[in-house]
């Protein structure tokens, strides 16, 4: 089991993905891996693509695109994902 860090992991260029109006689906083309985010999770997706470089800043995004979200647990379910994606392969180091 894979566990983030301080520094945050960035989606693989090898995973295409697709945003929805409820979310986004995420397909890993080199293991055939499908994933579905929910809102929040598309979110998360994006703002690793960008310029989001720690968990802690990572985790402010967040929690100001969905402030009725308590700052605990924005960074628990944010920690769960990201450690999610990376056990799924859909994530690599930066």
């Amino acid at each position: 089991m894979t566990s983030v860090s301080s520094t945050l992991p960035r989606p693989r260029a090898s995973v295409a993905w697709t945003a929805l109006p409820d979310g986004a689906v995420l397909f890993a083309t080199e293991t055939e891996v499908y994933y579905a985010l929910n809102t929040v999770g598309a979110v998360v997706w994006e703002l690793l693509s960008g310029d989001c470089a720690s968990l802690d800043a990572l985790c402010t995004a967040v929690s100001v695109r969905f402030p009725e979200a308590g700052p605990g647990e924005v960074r628990a379910d944010v920690t769960e994902l990201l450690d999610d994606l990376l056990n799924a392969g859909l994530l690599e180091p930066r």
